[in-house]
């Protein structure tokens, strides 16, 4: 039977991934006004930022619905698919901050993550123990080797952030230091919160301020891309005013 902290990491759970997958599909959308194909690329990368949440949602309802969720090996296979995100998250950062060496980088970023997939999904039938264990009915706590992979990546994720921030700051239009601003903010909120889900102990605390922080951090990263008409009206106002 679900105890609290069950249902409560299952809800917040549920609606931090409706809110990813919504934002992703709604910026993939926009290629077909743009045709500009990195909207594709970022709507894939943040649908598939929260890969590893896609277990724990399918746990809870599977056990309100059929009184079963996913096993460990279950878990783990789905999130052996998370390291794509990141390629594709390479590949849309390359194509707007450095597109002369996107072949050079995306090629890294394959090999690396081929590498941690290869090592992940021979655990993951060999040695899954190794990788984590399910805490309660729907939680996961994850083992040494994939923390060590969240860290790293952690860094690589807060520094492509800030490179593309300071990008968005050499640019005239006010409104283009604006979405800058907002996604670099939608990073950091995306990392703080799974970062809080991978290092401290699981509870209804940690839980909330961490379905919170990557909920806020997916409106902001969306309205990076859509900031309200109100706010860019007034920007403009304010620099013909100057």
């Amino acid at each position: 039977m679900l105890d609290q902290i069950d249902v409560i990491n299952g809800i917040m759970t549920t609606i931090c991934v409706a809110f990813f997958i919504t934002t992703g599909v709604r910026i993939g959308l926009n290629y077909r006004r743009e045709k500009m194909r990195v909207f594709i690329l970022w709507g894939l990368t943040w649908i598939g930022l929260v890969n590893i949440y896609y277990p724990i949602v399918i746990s809870f309802w599977g056990y309100l619905f059929f009184g079963q969720g996913l096993s460990l090996f279950g878990y783990l296979f789905i999130s052996s698919f998370a390291p794509i995100t990141i390629i594709i998250a390479v590949w849309a950062w390359s194509d707007l901050i450095i597109k002369k060496y996107q072949i050079k980088l995306v090629g890294v970023a394959f090999i690396d993550n081929a590498i941690f997939i290869s090592i992940f999904m021979y655990n993951t039938f060999n040695n899954p123990t190794s990788l984590g264990a399910i805490q309660g009915l729907v939680s996961i706590r994850y083992g040494e080797i994939v923390l060590l992979y969240l860290i790293t990546h952690t860094v690589l994720g807060t520094f492509m952030g800030f490179i593309l921030n300071q990008q968005s700051r050499d640019a005239s239009e006010p409104e283009i230091r604006l979405k800058g601003d907002l996604i670099w903010i939608a990073f950091l909120l995306f990392f703080s919160g799974a970062n809080i889900d991978g290092f401290l102990p699981l509870s209804v605390i940690t839980i909330c301020i961490s379905r919170i922080a990557l909920t806020l951090g997916s409106i902001i990263f969306f309205l990076g891309f859509f900031p309200p008409k109100f706010v860019l009206r007034y920007i403009r106002e304010r620099k013909a005013r100057k």
